[in-house]
């Protein structure tokens, strides 16, 4: 940002050196005036003489000549002089000059304010921050930077570019409560968005432990009735509904979304597998058989290798900080879609540090499995009040883009939740 305000002000400096120096330029001087003045009518009056001597004029017509060019020259002389100083005329160059100096600098922070977008800055430092956690700058410094938007949006709340980018930030740090709030100030601000309606009701489920309440249902329904293809808003509702026991409803709301999302694509892979657990409560036959072309023996084994496991532990530069009786959360998340986990599991500090493996049997619905993801975000959790959803003082750590399946996982508690 400190860039662009420096190429800012040389862009100014120098469309005003191109508009100053000519006003400060001093007229040119009376003496050079009458110089110029006088070499005309001393011009004239040799004229007069080779007049003379050659015979073209005679010596009574080059006196009169004579007397009439210097009655002119004091003529022209006064009649110079009695116009405008040359002072007056500097001094109302220096006058716009000054007058630019200021108009021209405050003249473009008004357009820029007008037209511009002065909190783009700002905005794309988190949205950089909240994008690429592990790359250039540490954890620490992307909490600072949010907590800073987050400070700058309570001093001038009416931002809801500013209050997105605040929750999905506090999405990636896992503080889901907080990120509802951003996601509802959103809302106040720019009623009935359907993304944003989604994303509202996945944070509730994130911060509920994937258990629907009726705001997210509600939003949900609402997103639905606003843009019937919303992709996580589907996504989301056929999670309801079969959490509920409604498998026809599921369906409805994966297919229709199935049909609209790349076929090689992780999204398309988990709804397929969200697909057939559906047909399968609803036939009352096993999953692998529900799945199509898919043998029983096949489907077993991709269900035994949706498995990742590792070792869990806190960082020991922050065991101090935690009593042992603090509760661990070790989860898997999507890297896609909705973030409700795939799995999860519960100790306490007191366990770790600890082998741990998370697979469908760790898996909080049935539609929402390791099985049905090539990638997850795998993140471990500190929580002196019992919860996943992250609170300031907590503990926290996370490794993205890790595949189903994978051994050897180091998941390290190794940051302070600010």
């Amino acid at each position: 940002m400190t860039a662009l305000w420096i190429a800012v002000l040389v862009l100014l400096l120098a469309t005003l050196l191109c508009l100053i120096p000519p006003l400060l330029r001093r007229a040119p001087a009376a003496q050079a005036a009458e110089a110029s003045v006088r070499a005309f009518y001393l011009a004239q009056r040799e004229q007069l003489e080779r007049d003379l001597k050659n015979g073209s004029l005679s010596p009574e017509a080059r006196a009169r000549a004579e007397e009439e060019l210097q009655r002119d020259l004091l003529q022209d002389l006064a009649l110079r002089r009695s116009r405008a100083a040359p002072w007056a005329g500097q001094r109302a160059g220096v006058a716009a000059a000054c007058l630019l100096s200021v108009l021209i600098p405050v003249a473009a922070v008004l357009l820029y304010g007008q037209l511009g977008n002065p909190r783009a800055a700002a905005s794309a430092a988190a949205v950089v921050a909240a994008a690429e956690p592990h790359a250039g700058a540490s954890n620490d410094d992307m909490a600072m930077a949010i907590n800073a938007l987050a400070r700058r949006l309570r001093s001038a709340p009416d931002d809801p570019d500013g209050w997105y980018v605040l929750a999905r930030s506090y999405e990636t740090l896992g503080r889901y409560s907080d990120a509802v709030a951003a996601y509802r100030q959103v809302l106040r601000l720019a009623p009935d968005q359907p993304a944003v309606l989604a994303d509202l009701a996945d944070a509730l489920l994130s911060a509920n432990q994937g258990a629907p309440d009726a705001e997210s249902i509600a939003a949900v329904a609402q997103a639905l009735a606003a843009q019937p293809d919303q992709p996580k808003a589907l996504a989301l509702a056929g999670m309801m509904a079969l959490r509920r026991g409604d498998a026809a409803e599921a369906l409805a709301h994966w297919e229709r979304l199935q049909a609209r999302l790349p076929p090689d694509s992780e999204a398309a892979r988990q709804i397929q597998s969200n697909i057939a657990q559906a047909r399968a409560m609803a036939t009352g036959s096993p999953p692998a058989a529900a799945a199509k072309g898919a043998a029983p023996n096949a489907a077993a084994a991709a269900t035994a290798k949706a498995r990742i496991s590792g070792r869990a532990r806190i960082a020991d530069a922050l065991r101090a900080q935690v009593q042992p009786t603090d509760t661990v959360f070790i989860l898997a998340r999507p890297e896609d879609g909705p973030r409700m986990p795939l799995a999860i599991l519960q100790m306490q500090v007191s366990d770790l540090p600890r082998d741990f493996v998370l697979d469908d049997s760790s898996a909080m619905s049935p539609q929402a499995t390791l099985s049905g993801a090539s990638k997850v975000r795998v993140e471990i959790r500190v929580s002196r009040a019992g919860a996943a959803a992250a609170r300031p003082g907590d503990l926290g750590g996370a490794l993205a883009g890790v595949a189903v399946p994978s051994d050897g996982v180091d998941l390290v508690a190794d940051t302070v939740v600010r």
